[in-house]
């Protein structure tokens, strides 16, 4: 026996043997994927300072921005704000076409853009805060914390295209093997809150608050049906094999506690330089995946999967300083928990090709493991300059922060029994896979706007937030009593 086929024969039967391989806290919706978190402080001044609030948090949205800062106020004030964004969800499709002779390998994988708009707008807070004698400050809010709303497009989101024009002598392979993802996602959190702030001393200010939230998590279809997988593969211009997993979610409702803490502290004397910092955690959303139509052999009996679903816990530690009258200099730095989305494998479908050698070995049903979303290090920085008197007074501000990659990765191999991964070549779906799944990208944001204020009790905020990938408007009314 050759050397070559004593391999060929040794793979054959460690591949007879496959450990079907389980997505890891996320579903491998292409689409899904991308999901913008918006997790920006509410309010115009906030956005205009590049989202570097935690150490200001000086207005009624310090309630959910940071608590502790409402020790600040100390008069009634009432607050509303509204925010417009327009997303663009980097999607990629993964394209190869295989030419010459039938033993030829496919070429390298070539990555496409696919961009789709996800656009949103809503009335994101309103609250009320109130002062409580000499050392309490008290406050109620409204708040949308989480609105997404992507679609993949009236003729779907095709993230696969691999074809096969390889012939040899009479023979020639006319093949393309296509995956179309069909629907939208709307993902959204409302809660009201209640927040409480301690004036510890002249410089030092803790806060905390409890947040009833009620979240949505949906994946709609279209006109032509549910939210849906569809993988094609052409044999020839007349004969198709098609394959359609169904897909929607059910459950994710109902209310459920989180909560804030937070510290505001003058380092300095007459607040030349503040602390602030914060914890915001919010609570687990059960929920149900359900699938329908073609479902792969390997997950026959897991067609109703519970989950659950949480918007990211997050953090901030940031600096304020006032080194002249007038300006504000800040920076923060905040932590993301992206990974904890998710809490259990989520596989929606599966693949089948040759791996090996050629002329290979066919497997099927083989699932990608798709990889959370990993926690990251939002830094933020932003200044405000205010003119003007008692009567009247006007701030510029400007802002940056990085926004960096938090897309969810994956990796399609079949496994032997002693767990040695071998990628599926022909077609390339391994290399597709990770092409397509690739983490995202990062985005430096630029931020800006203008704040008014009149007679020291009614004060309008604007601003913006523009990255390659994002476009945000926010507009803020405060009135104080």
């Amino acid at each position: 026996m050759t050397t070559r086929r004593f391999r060929n024969v040794a793979l054959l039967f460690f591949l007879g043997v496959l450990v079907p391989s389980s997505a890891r806290a996320q579903t491998d919706s292409a689409l899904l994927s991308k999901v913008s978190f918006n997790l920006t402080n509410p309010g115009g001044k906030s956005l205009a300072m590049g989202g570097a609030f935690t150490a200001i948090a000086d207005d009624a949205t310090a309630a959910l921005a940071n608590p502790a800062g409402l020790g600040l106020i100390s008069s009634v004030e009432f607050a509303l704000s509204g925010k417009s964004s327009n997303d663009t969800l980097g999607l990629a499709t993964a394209r190869s076409t295989a030419t010459g002779a039938l033993t030829a390998p496919y070429p390298g994988i070539d990555a496409s853009n696919v961009d789709r708009d996800a656009r949103a707008s809503s009335f994101d807070f309103a609250g009320v805060v109130m002062p409580l004698g000499g050392r309490f400050v008290a406050a109620l809010t409204y708040a949308e914390n989480l609105r997404f709303e992507g679609d993949a497009g009236p003729d779907g989101y095709e993230y696969l295209e691999l074809r096969d024009n390889r012939s040899g002598g009479a023979t020639r392979r006319d093949y393309l093997y296509t995956f179309r993802e069909f629907g939208g996602v709307r993902l959204t959190n409302r809660l009201l809150g209640f927040s409480l702030a301690y004036r510890l001393s002249e410089r030092i200010r803790i806060g905390g608050g409890i947040t009833l939230n009620r979240p949505s998590f949906d994946l709609d279809g279209d006109a032509a049906g549910p939210h849906r997988i569809v993988s094609t593969t052409y044999l020839s211009p007349t004969a198709t094999e098609t394959k359609t997993v169904d897909m929607s979610v059910n459950g994710v409702s109902g209310t459920k506690a989180g909560y804030i803490v937070g510290l505001h502290a003058d380092l300095l004397p007459d607040g030349a330089l503040t602390l602030g910092a914060v914890y915001r955690s919010s609570p687990r959303n059960d929920g149900t995946l359900v699938l329908s139509g073609d479902v792969p052999s390997s997950l026959v009996g897991q067609t109703s999967r519970p989950f659950t679903f949480r918007v990211p816990r997050d953090a901030s530690l940031g600096l304020a300083a006032h080194p002249m009258p007038g300006l504000t200099i800040a920076a923060e730095v905040q932590w993301v928990a992206y990974g904890d989305i998710f809490d259990r494998p989520l596989p929606v479908v599966s693949y089948a090709g040759l791996v090996g050698p050629p002329p290979g070995f066919p497997v099927s049903d083989v699932l990608a493991d798709v990889s959370p979303a990993p926690n990251v290090l939002v830094p933020r920085i932003g200044l405000e300059y205010v003119a003007g008197g008692n009567d009247a007074r006007l701030a510029f501000r400007v802002g940056y922060h990085r926004e960096p990659a938090h897309g969810v990765t994956a990796s399609l191999a079949a496994k032997d029994a002693s767990g040695t991964p071998f990628p599926i070549t022909d077609p390339p779906y391994s290399a597709s896979v990770a092409t397509v799944f690739d983490g995202g990208h990062a985005d430096d944001r630029f931020t800006g706007g203008l704040g008014v204020t009149v007679a020291r009790s009614l004060s309008i905020d604007f601003g913006f937030d523009v990255g390659r990938a994002s476009r945000q408007l926010a507009a803020s009314l405060f009135y104080r009593f």
